[in-house]
């Protein structure tokens, strides 16, 4: 049984795997977990990164992988540069740099190459072993390539036919182009879409042979080019005839190298010196055989030192002089091995097995000429050697109807061979003369397997058959694209449950909610669904463009909670854990504080305040980076400030915004005005450490925290009430007109009333606050008293402030970062 040997670590002994002879060496490499710089060597020679790994290990082979990894990453394999959701296995080989492994946490797929994403000439591209598109929103998609592009013959015409995928899930598909010219308008052209789980009656998987490429095939009369190629034997060793095959066993000679390199079966001829019983005797003469060269050996005399080395070529299919060969003795005198193949070309051999071959073929003929010629093909093995019993032979013929007029016609022609499915070696040859009145060329030819009643679950997919350029000025990229919108799950605001019915939206909320329920499958309880659905609400309500989210995911390294940033982010809703449940905010103005924070719930190390006396970081204006629906391209939205002013221009150090989920102008537009102001009105920031009542705020939160150092923000909390008089723990000092505001119970804060100077004592105000549940402090049942301030309205202005960043310590304390709130932001 072969064995596999594992040198991890060096001067260590190696690992021992041993495996059935037979086993197929890639598949098993695959099960195994390797390092990307992984060296294998092959019976001491070390693979290269292009040699195949797709061979079967036999018996006596020694196969040594040494894993010493340099840079962590895992080995991985590649198939077939077009194989992207069919598990179709192809030539397989060693990278250099492989994708990571993928990441639980994400939907699908690895990769982040969709043309969906591109910001240059987008294409359709096969992304085997890659992400397949996750799109959401409404986007312009380049559906990926499922397969290589297959194309046949039809009344001389060239039609060629992709099955591509838009992506994971069901859209509603329109616009459906070729670059910027709509399908509907090319000239036999034609698609079909298959939602997930349709069944897909009939699909043509072709793979093109590699080594075809428009040959042309001589005609008889170009006969003198052979041979090509002749050796002569020095030393003959013997010479066998047995069973209708000849072996002729000479001592090894590099001019026969050029023959032991041929593809068998390979027409030749030789030479040899018969002797043969004759009327009254022997004749002996040299006898020249046509052949089909079959079979080639080396061996030795077994020596150690210097051993003499032999070839052996067996041949078989003997025609030539009429003696009766089976009844000669071959002399050892004379061997002469010619090539005879110059008129044929091929043999050429299949990728992969198939179960039809489709040839294409270019037949340039002047008036009244035709070309015939024969297709010789037979079954090989893994090692390219024929399967006995599968050889067919078929004849074709192109005539043209033209008396004078000269015309290029093609054709397909589909065979399917006897020998069954597996791989093919064909070769072509003409049956006539040639001349400039009458070319044949092979264009190509196709090994192609089918499928029937084909069904994707997860994926929609487009087949598409367009009628092909006959006389192409140069080559081009596929840019078929259309405008999709995916479908997703919804939420009943009325009921409040989840609406599993898919439907077609771009709302924020909508996709927000179905890839954390759906593509990241975690429970309804883990989301605040119903606060989600009031963001939406609102943005419905102001205008239902500014939360759209357009985008197309394929990338498994950005984990769940990142696609919800980003989601999220086109709406400007921040997205948060609170006590393990994902909610949102949004920025937006707010008509009411969350809580008051002031020297009774804050402790006084960790406070800090800045204030920047010129723009925020020194930007003059603002950039917006995002997706112009129109060209599919990036689009820009720049404006600069100048005093307190905004006008659209660039400015000279932007704040970059790059939102390429965002493909309305509108949106983009309503951003970058927004974040203007933010940068005018928005100059402070604070740190504050507040005690227990810092656990109930959340980041968006806008709050009220008096400035401690500022005398005309008063701040403490309630001591008593009776009426509309508050007596409170800190001295007030009235200047002018003022208002206050008072934490309930609860902790909310209520709207601000007129405050004024009790006149019995500086320890308290007057104000008609609704009659609200207080929060007095005895020491024992409350700890926790309701807190007030109070301050001018300007000066209670001054002191709103969102909170942007929220760091609990683990010891009953948070520290929450807060920037200036001001109103004038959102208008």
């Amino acid at each position: 049984m072969p064995i596999i040997e594992i040198q991890r670590i060096p001067g260590m002994p190696k690992d021992r795997a041993e495996v059935p002879a037979g086993t197929l060496f890639s598949a098993w490499l695959e099960q195994e977990s390797f390092h990307q710089d992984i060296r294998i060597h092959v019976n001491g020679t070390e693979l290269r990164p292009d040699d195949e790994l797709a061979f079967h290990v036999k018996e006596g082979d020694r196969v040594i992988i040494f894993d010493q990894p340099k840079s962590g990453g895992l080995v991985g394999t590649i198939l077939n540069p077009l194989e992207h959701l069919n598990p179709i296995k192809f030539t397989q080989k060693v990278l250099a740099g492989l994708m990571p492994k993928p990441n639980a946490s994400a939907a699908s797929g690895n990769s982040k190459t969709s043309p969906n994403n591109s910001l240059k000439g987008q294409t359709n591209i096969a992304r085997n072993g890659e992400a397949k598109p996750d799109n959401f929103g409404q986007v312009r998609a380049y559906p990926d390539l499922t397969q290589e592009s297959l194309f046949e013959y039809e009344a001389n015409l060239k039609y060629v036919t992709e099955l591509m995928s838009f992506g994971l899930g069901r859209y509603d598909i329109s616009s459906v182009r070729f670059s910027e010219t709509n399908l509907g308008s090319m000239a036999g052209a034609s698609y079909t879409i298959y939602n997930p789980g349709a069944v897909i009656p009939q699909v043509f998987e072709g793979y093109q042979f590699d080594d075809v490429d428009g040959q042309e095939v001589p005609g008889l009369n170009e006969s003198g080019d052979f041979p090509v190629e002749t050796a002569t034997a020095t030393t003959v060793v013997s010479g066998v005839y047995a069973g209708g095959q000849i072996a002729m066993k000479i001592v090894k000679q590099a001019e026969f190298d050029y023959f032991a390199d041929l593809a068998f079966p390979h027409p030749v001829t030789f030479t040899i010196n018969a002797s043969y019983p004759v009327t009254g005797g022997t004749k002996t003469e040299d006898v020249t055989l046509s052949a089909n060269l079959i079979g080639f050996a080396q061996t030795s005399n077994g020596a150690v030192v210097n051993p003499i080395l032999y070839y052996t070529f067996t041949f078989d299919q003997l025609s030539g002089p009429n003696i009766p060969i089976e009844s000669a003795t071959i002399n050892t005198t004379k061997f002469i091995l010619n090539d005879n193949a110059a008129l044929i070309v091929g043999p050429f051999f299949s990728p992969l097995p198939s179960s039809q071959l489709w040839l294409h073929t270019q037949s340039g003929l002047g008036g009244d000429s035709e070309t015939n010629w024969k297709v010789t093909l037979w079954r090989v093995d893994d090692n390219n050697d024929q399967i006995p019993g599968t050889e067919q032979t078929f004849t074709y013929k192109q005539t043209t109807p033209h008396d004078h007029t000269t015309e290029t016609f093609y054709r397909t022609d589909k065979i399917t061979p006897v020998g069954g499915y597996g791989r093919y070696a064909i070769s072509f040859q003409r049956t006539d003369n040639s001349s400039d009145a009458s070319r044949l060329q092979v264009e190509e030819i196709h090994a192609v397997n089918v499928r029937t009643n084909v069904v994707h679950p997860d994926d929609t997919l487009a087949m598409v058959k367009v009628r092909a350029t006959e006389n192409a000025t140069g080559s081009r990229d596929r840019k078929y694209n259309a405008l999709i919108t995916r479908h997703v799950i919804s939420y009943n605001m009325v009921t409040q449950q989840v609406d599993y019915t898919l439907r077609p939206s771009r709302k924020f909320a909508d996709i927000a909610l179905h890839n954390w329920l759906i593509t990241g499958e975690q429970p309804e309880s883990s989301i605040d669904i119903y606060g989600l659905y009031q963001i939406q609400a609102e943005i419905d309500a102001i205008d239902p463009r500014l939360g759209y989210f357009d985008y197309t995911f394929d990338d498994e390294d950005v984990s769940l909670g990142s696609r919800m940033e980003s989601i999220c982010d086109a709406a400007s809703v921040s997205v948060y854990d609170d006590n393990g449940v994902l909610s949102f905010t949004r920025d937006s103005r707010k008509t009411s504080v969350a809580t008051i924070f002031n020297r009774s719930n804050t402790k006084p190390d960790g406070y800090s305040l800045s204030f920047d006396m010129t723009l925020p970081g020194g930007y003059d204006g603002v950039e917006v980076q995002f997706r112009n629906p129109d060209t599919n391209k990036q689009d820009f939205v720049r404006y600069r400030v100048s005093g307190n002013s905004i006008v659209e221009e660039a400015p000279t150090k932007a704040k970059k915004f790059e939102l390429l989920y965002i493909r309305n102008r509108f949106q983009a537009n309503e951003r970058a005005l927004r974040e203007c102001k933010r940068l005018i009105y928005s100059r402070m920031t604070m740190s504050v450490t507040a005690m227990a009542d810092g656990e109930w705020v959340n980041i968006g939160d806008m709050v009220q925290v008096p400035d401690t150092y500022d005398t005309n923000q008063q701040a403490g909390y309630i001591v008593s009430r009776s009426g509309d008089n508050f007596e409170t723990s800190e001295r007030i000092n009235f200047s002018g007109q003022m208002f206050v505001q008072i934490t309930d119970a609860l902790g909310a804060t209520t709207a601000r009333y007129p405050a004024a100077p009790r006149g019995d004592t500086d320890f308290g105000f007057t104000a008609a606050v609704p009659d609200i549940e207080l929060n007095l402090f005895d020491g024992y049942s409350v700890q926790s008293p309701s807190r007030y301030v109070i301050a001018t309205s300007e000066e209670l202005d001054y002191g709103q402030w969102t909170i942007t960043a929220k760091q609990p310590d683990g010891k009953g304390s948070t520290a929450l970062t807060l920037a200036e709130y001001s109103d004038k932001i959102y208008m």
